[in-house]
């Protein structure tokens, strides 16, 4: 690909964050079939949100840096998406009544909770990640 037309790929992808949310991303690795993003979500009042295309043989990575005592709410909504979300041996998933959300929860004094997005053939999807306070009630 030429570096104008990769360099057009990189500024729409990042137009694709909700307007905040670049302030989240860490780093970014594009491959060849698997991009990662590393984001960390410190205020609660601030949530990720990314849509974006996933499909075919391609797959998108997200990992969260979280921090002992933190909660993470993680959605992904899309027709055809699969998500999988790995807490890691420091955290703890759990599930909620809605399919496409669930509950992370940092036991220890760090985490890389990793979320992998995917699709057949193909899917528009929006992930969000909000970072919940201790207080809010929630499974």
């Amino acid at each position: 690909m030429k570096k104008t037309t990769m360099a057009a790929v990189l500024l729409m992808a990042s137009l694709l964050l909700a307007p905040g949310c670049v302030n989240h991303v860490i780093h970014t690795h594009e491959g060849v079939s698997r991009d990662t993003t590393w984001i960390r979500v410190e205020e609660a009042k601030t949530p990720f949100v990314v849509s974006d295309i996933v499909g075919g043989e391609h797959i998108t990575r997200y990992r969260i840096l979280g921090f002992e005592g933190e909660r993470y709410l993680i959605t992904g909504s899309g027709e055809n998406l699969y998500m999988s979300v790995d807490p890691g041996p420091s955290a703890r998933l759990t599930s909620t009544p809605d399919d496409d959300t669930c509950l992370v929860e940092v036991l220890s004094m760090d985490a890389l909770i990793s979320i992998e997005l995917s699709a057949h053939p193909v899917s528009e999807y929006t992930l969000e990640i909000h970072r919940v306070k201790a207080g809010d009630i929630f499974p």
